[in-house]
């Protein structure tokens, strides 16, 4: 997100229109495959499944989401592309965990979000998503999420330290050649 304001450091305007239209694509996606919104940061989206209703195959909603995101940003990027306007590029981390979710901030402001350990593992892993030793990844989950999604076949990535964590964590990714499990269309 950094170069792409760069970029427009002299017409927020014209940042907002294009990150508008990325979240606007990617949230439709979420929503279609049952997930809940919890906030936008930047060009981030923050997104959960199973809250507030019970969503029995939710690790294989989070997954399928996440590859309908990855293949619908080629699209977009097409199209600015042609447009004349920067390229966005994405990375997904996935974890299944227990959270606590609800209404959550202080006396003067809160909103409906989710906390826990699960959640931040979740951010870790889209910090590792397409950087550095892990480039070539564009969805990272936890082994916790793979283990719930039969749908599925994964590329088994390895090990990784992160951040604020002692333990290893074992990381996979999706094969792109696995038929999607829901459709985004």
């Amino acid at each position: 997100f950094t170069p792409i304001s760069e970029k427009y450091k002299n017409d927020p305007e014209g940042l907002t229109r294009l990150i508008n239209r990325f979240l606007t694509c990617m949230t439709d996606i979420v929503i279609k495959n049952g997930g809940t919104i919890d906030k936008f940061m930047g060009d981030c989206i923050m997104a959960f499944w199973n809250a507030p209703l019970i969503t029995d195959d939710h690790q294989a909603k989070a997954v399928a989401t996440a590859k309908q995101m990855k293949l619908s940003l080629i699209k977009l990027n097409n199209k600015f592309k042609a447009e004349g306007l920067p390229s966005i590029n994405i990375g997904i981390g996935i974890n299944t965990g227990e959270v606590l979710f609800g209404n959550m901030g202080s006396e003067q402001r809160f909103d409906y979000s989710i906390l826990g350990d699960a959640v931040n593992l979740a951010a870790r892993l889209e910090a590792a998503a397409g950087r550095n030793d892990y480039k070539e990844w564009k969805i990272i989950i936890s082994e916790s999420t793979m283990k719930k999604c039969k749908e599925f076949d994964f590329d088994s990535i390895g090990k990784i330290k992160v951040k604020g964590k002692e333990e290893l964590i074992t990381i996979y990714s999706p094969l792109t050649s696995t038929v999607s499990y829901l459709t985004s269309e």
